[in-house]
C-alpha cells in the first residue's frame, strides 16, 4: 500500500481576465514538477474576482476552451491537478474545483457556500453546489473544499463522518489586518474536527482595491505545521506520509508574523500589481512635505523603485520653507526625481478671473480649494503627457469626514493610504524608518525625515493653518470613526465609551454627508476590516442620522 504522496502547493498571482497567460502559468508548473497532486488556487484560470466578466458569453467560451486545452495537456502525465475555474453545467454557472488527470475531468467540486458580504458578491453570479466531493489518489481519500466551504460549521460535522486522509481547500482569501489569524484558527479547528490534515492554498496578488496575501499553509495535529510566505508567488512541494505526517523542509518553517511588515507589504503588493497589471510606466504624486504624501512616496519607491516614481512639489505663498526642505530631503533619501512647479501665477489668474462674480464675498474655503484643484490639474497634465498614473494622498480619516477636495487632492487613479487612519499611518511611517519591508525593491532604512513625522499636520492652504483647526485630534477622531465605520456602532454606544456626544454626532454627520465624494474617489489598497469600496456600500442620497440616541 502506498503510504506517501507528493503535494505541490501553488501560491500564484493570476491576472483577472488574462486567461491565456494564466493558462501558460499552469502549464509551466505542470511541466516543471512531477508531483502526485498539484493544487492551484480558487478561480486560478480567470483570476479572482472576475465579477461580471463571467456573465459575458465570449469570456466563458474562452475559459472553456482553456479547460479543454489543459485536459489534453495532461494526457499521459502522472500528476493529478486541482484547478480553480468557473464552470458551466446544466445551464448553471459554478465556482468550481476541477480535478484533472490524464486528459479527463475525473471529479468536480462546486463551491457549496457562496459568500455574499464585504468584498464578496458571489450569489449574484454563481449557483451553489449540492454535495461534498472526494477524490482517490493512490490509496489516499481526499476531501475537496473551495474557500468559504471550510467556514461553515456544519461542513466540519458532516465531513468528520467520512474518515478522510486529507482535505484540500483552494482559496482566494483577501487580506485584512485580522485575516491571517482568523484563517489559521479556523483551519486548525476544521482540521481537528474533521480528523484530517488541511492543505490551504491561497491566491497572492493585487486586484483593484483587494490584495490577496498568500500565506498558504498546512494545518495538522492541532497547529499550523507549514506556511508559505506572504505577498509573493511561491511554489512548494511537500511529502505527506500517512503514518509520520508532512515532510516540509526549512523552506516552509512556520514563523511569527510581523503585523506591521505584513500590512506594509500588502500596500506594496497592491500598488505594484495595480501599476503593472494596468501597464502604467510608473506613478506621479504631489509632494507637500506632509506625512501623507511622504508615506505614499515611500510605498511607491518600495513597490516600483525610485526610477518609476516622480514627485512634484507645488508650493504656494502659504507653503513653508520647512515643508519645501522636508520634501527635498525625502526625495534625496528615497532617490526619486522631484520637480517643482509653483502654483502662484495660476491661483492669481483664478482670483482675477472670478473676482467679478465673487465681488463682495469674503475669501473662504473656495479659495483654498482652488489651490488644491490647481495642483490636481498639474498632476493630471503630467500624467497625460508622460503616462504615469497619479497617486492620491488622502488617508482614511480625511476621506471619512470629507477633509479633502473633490477634483483637487482627491484627483488621481489610485491611493496607497485610503484605508489607513492618520494615527495608524504615523505608526507605519515610524516602523518603515526602522525596518525594510520583506518585499521592498530597495534596501534602506530611515527614508522619511523625522520632521515630517513629528510636525503638526497642516494643509497649508491659508496662513498658519492646522488640521486641528477643523478636526479633533486624530487619535480621538480615528477611534470614533473606527466604531462608526468598522463596527457600525450607534452614537449612544460610542458616547457610553467616554466620547463627547456632540463630537460623535458631528463626526457621524460628516461621515454620511461625504459619501458623494467617496463614490468619486480613486480605489485604494484595502487593509482594514471594512474599507470604503466593496465593503461599505451606503447610498449617496441618505437622510438617516442617528439623532434619537
Amino acid at each position: 500500500m502506498t503510504e506517501k504522496i507528493s503535494i505541490l502547493i501553488c501560491q500564484t498571482n493570476p491576472t483577472v481576465g488574462d486567461i491565456d497567460n494564466n493558462k501558460k502559468t499552469i502549464k509551466k508548473i505542470i511541466d516543471d514538477y512531477q508531483s502526485d497532486l498539484i493544487i492551484f488556487s480558487e478561480l486560478m484560470l480567470t483570476g479572482y474576482p472576475p465579477e461580471d466578466l463571467i456573465l459575458k458569453p465570449a469570456f466563458m467560451e474562452k475559459c472553456e476552451d482553456a479547460i479543454s486545452e489543459l485536459k489534453l495537456y495532461l494526457k499521459g502525465k502522472t500528476s493529478t491537478v486541482i484547478l480553480g475555474t468557473p464552470y458551466r453545467e446544466d445551464g448553471k454557472l459554478f465556482n468550481a474545483a476541477l480535478v484533472l488527470r490524464d486528459g479527463e475531468i475525473i471529479e468536480k467540486h462546486f463551491k457549496l457556500a457562496l459568500p455574499n458580504y464585504g468584498v464578496f458578491d458571489e450569489k449574484r453570479i454563481f449557483s451553489h453546489g449540492e454535495k461534498f466531493t472526494e477524490i482517490k489518489l493512490k490509496n489516499f481519500k481526499i476531501g475537496l473544499m473551495v474557500c468559504e466551504d471550510i467556514w461553515i460549521d456544519q461542513h466540519m460535522t458532516d465531513l468528520s463522518k467520512n474518515k478522510l486522509d486529507l482535505v484540500v481547500s483552494i482559496n482566494a482569501s483577501p487580506f485584512d489586518v485580522n485575516k491571517i489569524s482568523e484563517r489559521e484558527s479556523k483551519a486548525v479547528d476544521f482540521s481537528s474536527n474533521v480528523g484530517a490534515p488541511l492543505v490551504y492554498v491561497n491566491q497572492v496578488g493585487g486586484q483593484d482595491e483587494i490584495v490577496f496575501d498568500g500565506n498558504s499553509f498546512i494545518a495538522s495535529s492541532g497547529k499550523i505545521v507549514a506556511q508559505l510566505p506572504h505577498c509573493i508567488s511561491s511554489i512548494k512541494e511537500v511529502t505527506y506520509d500517512r503514518s509520520s505526517g508532512f515532510d516540509t523542509g526549512v523552506d516552509l518553517e512556520v514563523k511569527q508574523h510581523d503585523k506591521q511588515d505584513i500590512i506594509y507589504s500588502n500596500l506594496i503588493l497592491g500598488l505594484r500589481d495595480y501599476i503593472s497589471k494596468n501597464k502604467f510606466p510608473g506613478v506621479v504624486l504631489g509632494i507637500s512635505g506632509g506625512v501623507d504624501s511622504a508615506f505614499s512616496a515611500c510605498v511607491a519607491v518600495d513597490a516600483l523603485g525610485p526610477e518609476n516614481v516622480i514627485g512634484i512639489g507645488m508650493p504656494s505663498k502659504f507653503t513653508s520653507k520647512e515643508s519645501n526642505e522636508d520634501a527635498e530631503e525625502l526625495a534625496n533619501n528615497l532617490g526619486f526625481k522631484l520637480e517643482n512647479v509653483s502654483i502662484e501665477s495660476v491661483v492669481s489668474s483664478y482670483d482675477q478671473t472670478l473676482s467679478p462674480i465673487f465681488n463682495g464675498k469674503e475669501k473662504d474655503i473656495t479659495e483654498e480649494n482652488i489651490q488644491s484643484r490647481t495642483r490636481g490639474a498639474i498632476l493630471m497634465a503630467y500624467s497625460n503627457k508622460f503616462g504615469h498614473m497619479v497617486l492620491t494622498n488622502g488617508n482614511k480619516s480625511e476621506v471619512s469626514v470629507g477633509y479633502s477636495t473633490l477634483y483637487g487632492d482627491m484627483c488621481g487613479g489610485f491611493s496607497v493610504v485610503k484605508d489607513i487612519y492618520k494615527s495608524d499611518l504615523y505608526k507605519l511611517a515610524e516602523w518603515r524608518n526602522n525596518n525594510i519591508p520583506s518585499i521592498s525593491v530597495i534596501d534602506k532604512k530611515n527614508v522619511m525625515p523625522l520632521n515630517i513625522i513629528n510636525k503638526e499636520p497642516t494643509a497649508e492652504l491659508k496662513e498658519n493653518q492646522k488640521d486641528s483647526d477643523s478636526l479633533p485630534p486624530y487619535e480621538v477622531l480615528d477611534k470614533i470613526l473606527y466604531h462608526l465605520v468598522e463596527k457600525e456602532k450607534s452614537i449612544k454606544e460610542i458616547t457610553h465609551m467616554g466620547f463627547d456626544f456632540d463630537l460623535v454626532k458631528k463626526v457621524e454627520h460628516l461621515l454620511y454627508s461625504s459619501e458623494y465624494k467617496r463614490r468619486q474617489a480613486a480605489p485604494g489598497v484595502k487593509i482594514s476590516e471594512r474599507n470604503f469600496g466593496y465593503d461599505r456600500r451606503y447610498p449617496i442620497t441618505n437622510s438617516f442620522r442617528d439623532m434619537d440616541n
